[in-house]
């Protein structure tokens, strides 16, 4: 993992103006800093924050940035954009590989508050969710709840 992202990083700094390359690798940076409950420097976390303010619909790329980078950002940095994506999966159909992604990005979210130690996110967040359908209808969300 360590030699991805340095490739990655290598070819961030080649083409400086590429996103998608810096997302990947964010990405990787991400599932490292995982491995260690790091959370990024406030440069990674701000041009993170500001990819995700400039997002008015939320697409299946953006949601998979998000399911992948949450672990490394303040949890309260991301919490509009969490329910952001809430509102807009309540009141649009979104494709199934989508409502997947949120519900990834919601035992992400999860995962995060407990380890950064914000219980009240996670009580505020386990009784916001409890209206949707995860509840229900995933089997790997609700073995997560019971974990």
């Amino acid at each position: 993992m360590n030699q991805l992202t340095q490739l990655l990083q290598n070819d961030t700094i080649k083409n400086p103006s590429d996103p998608f390359m810096r997302h990947y690798y964010l990405m990787s940076l991400s599932t490292l800093y995982h491995l260690d409950f790091l959370v990024a420097s406030i440069d990674d976390q701000n041009e993170l924050i500001d990819y995700f303010f400039n997002i008015s619909y939320w697409q299946f790329y953006d949601l998979c940035l998000l399911a992948n980078v949450v672990n490394m950002i303040h949890v309260e940095r991301i919490t509009p954009y969490i329910f952001d994506i809430l509102k807009q999966y309540a009141t649009n159909n979104m494709p199934t590989a989508s409502v997947e992604t949120v519900s990834k990005i919601l035992i992400n979210a999860l995962e995060t508050s407990i380890i950064q130690k914000k219980d009240d996110f996670t009580r505020y967040l386990l009784d916001k969710i409890k209206k949707y359908k995860f509840n229900t209808d995933d089997f790997k969300f609700q073995t997560w709840l019971l974990f």
